[in-house]
């Protein structure tokens, strides 16, 4: 008869309490199973210490060198920070399949920004824009070598030969002007004038007027350039500046659409490649003979965001390198301080070493995508792997030397019964040395095991693409993962095995930390109301995470590119450029041509920037609209010299003679009357201007605002560099506009994408994963805690010290130094992460010793020092 269920006893309960008891049971079996595996693993490895060392080295060795090219990992452009799934990261994608997304700039000045009072050269002086467009390349030295070339020395290739797509500077301008006022009026002539109409406007002079035969250079002729700035009607005062104020242009800028995939050209691999290249080509030294012979004084200096970021990209990774010797001598003097001996440094320091090399192999082994911000890990994970160490090494210590003084006072009590006493072993005695390594492993061990095991469980969530959406942040989060389990097996492996080879031995404790360890529990209430009283002055301060990211204030010092940037948005109200899509795709073609080459597209074109740039801010627009308002057409009888036209490309286009009344006398309008003789009518001959005003732009500009079958116009959106709470603003203005129906049937705009979209959404991304890391990281660790500690309480209590620190950050942000970057984004995990590592080895100890005040004091003197 079986024994009846004890009173009050419910089927749920006993359920629970049998659960329990198979959850005891098998954490018991596993327990032994661990610690019987222990002490085969410590036994073999203090049987042939020297070859588990050789064993180790080798194979660190073979990953040091995988390694060695992490560096070629390593990817610094701008998409890449942009989160996964934002707005602008499809956009941009699709802008970069058939325009350029990466911009340059070469900023220039003339020898007047230094001497003022009318001194020196004006940009639009000959000299000046034959150096601009000897740099560019142009007509007259094309044939030269990769040198003196120029940079866009082929104007037709959409940047597969020479790595830029296109330029925009005064001299393109002009150069533009120039070109096509020939090409246009040849067209105009050969293809319909003298054919349809019986006018004569001297045709064949055309290919004369501009004093270069229609070439792609600068005229020689100062006047022929004035002329022509002159009938540009100040379209250059975007490219142009007068800074001193003097009534000269004195400084100017170069505009550079890159091609992305630079190693298309097969003469550089990257963007680094091809600005090194740039900066020799802008080299005094590499001017040709005729610039050497009279200097001008003009200089030039390479900036834009593009390269801006590859220098800051540059610069942080090599102050991180400079970081790790920087951390290794540190941490050297503080471990040689406090233990008065080099040993521990070998001790703690291989093991880490070795953990570097392993992790930086992997990531090359596994072609881990890697952001200069990778080398952060390298200081994280030498802080961790010195914990470790430590940690194991003195509790070895701790438990050989409670050991030998159990040993001694048995020893001593059986002489005074005059029994006969045990032999005293050796302090080197491998018996007595492999069960302190056991004894450690069942205490510190389950500790420094505890806390890795919670760390990596931390810096997990910085993996985790649905709480972070930002690539390089994640890919930290992996590389510390890998490095956190590399540090924990070659910290349990190499430890007890180096200490027991170079024969370490501690001293005894110094007497200060027993002092220490009365602090917390003497003061208590004082340590209590101080903390309190930082951590709610840095809740009141949380606002201070929300500040925008600036782009010069947490970039390293002495950065050129950076600087001039700077000087340049200011000087120019320029920088930043973005951009939209403007697609006819859907549109049938009214003129029998491609869509974009159509009136009714091209009002509608100009229709959305007009509405742009009268109602946004701080806002300009560049498309192809803008290069038919610049260039100027000018068309003549030749017998009576009277102007039939003189406007520009876009006026010619709109003029009112296309539709006035063919009763009005207006002598001007001779040409277009003449026109109605045509059967197409003026009607028809709109249409086919269009085609040839088309066909007069150059290859280059064409490249720049067309897609190749030109059904898609791009309209690049420049601002300054603005704070990015208030360029949001425009950026939803910008996209307001942009996404109502066009007017147009047919005809649809994308929103906007490029240099300001992509700010805001690596800025919206970066301050997300800061907020949402940090909140997941706090509510998964507490949970992994209460079940590691089995207890609600000891769990919460671990994390409150960590979650406190997270809460000081504010006060770092206000003391204006500190913006939310890239790296303050991950600070709550890494505390986290780290911060936990040290709560865990303390609460260990606290459990071990008593939750009393013996105990906590005993716990801070002994753990508390590592």
């Amino acid at each position: 008869m079986s024994a009846a269920a004890p009173s009050g006893s419910s089927p749920l309960k006993q359920s629970i309490e049998s659960a329990k008891l198979r959850a005891e049971h098998f954490g018991k079996k596993v327990g032994e199973s661990l610690e019987d595996g222990l002490e085969r693993l410590y036994s073999g490895l203090l049987e042939a210490p020297k070859i588990t060392l050789i064993l180790m080295l080798l194979m660190t060795a073979w990953f040091a060198n995988m390694g060695a090219s992490f560096q070629d990992q390593i990817e610094d452009d701008l998409e890449v920070f942009l989160p996964d799934g934002a707005d602008s990261t499809d956009l941009l994608l699709e802008v970069r399949e058939e325009w350029s997304t990466d911009i340059g700039l070469i900023y220039i000045q003339t020898s007047n920004a230094r001497l003022g009072d009318e001194q020196g050269y004006n940009v639009t002086d000959v000299r000046v824009l034959k150096e601009i467009s000897w740099l560019e390349g142009d007509d007259g030295n094309i044939e030269n070598g990769t040198m003196q070339r120029g940079l866009d020395w082929d104007k037709s290739d959409r940047g597969v030969n020479d790595g830029i797509l296109w330029v925009i500077s005064p001299s393109q301008v002009i150069k533009e002007a120039n070109s096509t006022d020939s090409r246009f009026n040849t067209a105009f002539c050969d293809q319909v004038l003298q054919e349809r109409i019986a006018l004569n406007i001297g045709c064949a002079e055309r290919t004369d007027q501009s004093g270069t035969g229609g070439e792609y250079s600068i005229p020689d002729d100062q006047n022929r350039v004035d002329e022509i700035v002159e009938r540009l009607s100040g379209s250059l005062a975007s490219l142009a500046q007068d800074t001193n104020g003097d009534g000269k242009w004195d400084t100017a800028v170069i505009v550079i659409g890159l091609h992305h995939e630079m190693n298309i050209t097969g003469e550089w691999d990257d963007f680094t490649d091809f600005f090194i290249h740039i900066d020799k080509m802008i080299d005094p030294e590499n001017r040709p003979q005729w610039m050497l012979n009279e200097p001008s004084g003009t200089t030039f200096q390479q900036t834009g965001l593009t390269k801006v970021l590859q220098d800051v990209s540059s610069a942080i990774f090599e102050d991180l390198k400079a970081m790790m010797p920087i951390s290794i001598v540190i941490v050297v003097l503080i471990v040689t301080a406090l233990h008065r001996s080099l040993k521990v440094v070998v001790i703690s320091g291989l093991p880490i070493g070795m953990a570097l090399a392993v992790t930086f192999g992997t990531t090359v082994l596994l072609d881990i995508t890697l952001t200069p911000m990778i080398v952060a890990c390298g200081p994280i994970l030498i802080g961790l792997g010195v914990d470790y160490s430590l940690h194991m090494l003195n509790r070895i210590e701790e438990c050989r030397g409670k050991r030998l003084d159990e040993i001694a006072e048995r020893n001593h009590n059986k002489r005074r019964q005059g029994l006969a006493e045990e032999p005293m072993p050796d302090l080197w005695d491998v018996e007595v040395y492999k069960a302190a390594t056991l004894d450690m492993s069942k205490t510190t061990g389950v500790a420094v095991f505890i806390s890795a095991f919670t760390t990596i469980v931390g810096f997990s969530v910085m993996i985790m693409p649905a709480i972070v959406p930002v690539i390089p942040i994640r890919t930290v989060g992996m590389t510390l993962v890998i490095g956190i389990m590399s540090t924990l097996i070659f910290s349990i492996i190499l430890v007890p095995t180096l200490a027991w080879l170079l024969r370490y031995h501690k001293r005894e404790n110094l007497s200060m930390w027993g002092k220490v360890g009365r602090v917390p529990v003497k003061h208590f209430l004082l340590i209590l109301l101080i903390t309190g009283g930082i951590t709610s002055y840095g809740i009141i301060n949380m606002d201070q995470l929300d500040k925008p990211i600036t782009g010069t204030s947490d970039a390293p010092d002495g950065i050129d590119s950076l600087n001039t940037l700077a000087t340049y948005s200011e000087q120019f109200g320029g920088g930043q450029t973005s951009m939209f899509i403007f697609d006819a795709t859907e549109r049938v073609s009214s003129n029998g041509t491609t869509q974009i080459r159509d009136m009714p597209v091209l009002d509608e074109m100009d229709r959305l920037e007009n509405k742009i740039v009268n109602n946004v801010n701080n806002t300009t627009t560049t498309s192809l609209i803008t290069f038919l308002h610049s260039i100027p057409v000018v068309i003549e009888e030749e017998n009576t010299g009277l102007t039939l036209y003189n406007d520009s490309m876009w006026g010619f286009l709109h003029d009112e003679c296309w539709t006035s009344d063919i009763t009005e006398a207006k002598p001007r309008c001779t040409l277009f009357y003449a026109m109605d003789a045509d059967p197409n009518g003026r009607v028809g001959w709109r249409a086919d201007m269009v085609d040839i005003i088309f066909d007069s732009l150059s290859d280059e500009v064409r490249s720049m605002l067309l897609n190749s079958n030109e059904g898609k116009g791009l309209v690049y959106v420049i601002q300054p560099y603005l704070n990015l709470i208030y360029a949001g603003g425009l950026r939803d203005q910008i996209d307001d506009i942009l996404v109502e129906n066009n007017t147009l049937v047919g005809t649809s705009t994308s929103k906007l994408t490029g240099g300001l979209p992509v700010s805001l959404d690596i800025n919206k991304g970066i301050h997300d994963t800061q907020t949402s890391t940090t909140l997941w990281t706090m509510l998964i660790l507490t949970l992994v805690l209460m079940a590691v500690f089995r207890s609600p309480r000891l769990g919460i209590i671990t994390m409150i010290p960590v979650a406190v620190v997270i809460l000081w950050q504010p006060l770092l942000m206000q003391s204006g130094d500190v913006n939310v970057n890239i790296f303050t984004a991950m600070i709550g995990t890494i505390v986290f992460g780290i911060g936990v590592d040290d709560a865990i080895h303390v609460m260990h100890r606290i459990k071990e010793e008593g939750e009393t005040p013996n105990g906590i004091q005993s716990s801070i003197e002994h753990t508390g020092q590592t």
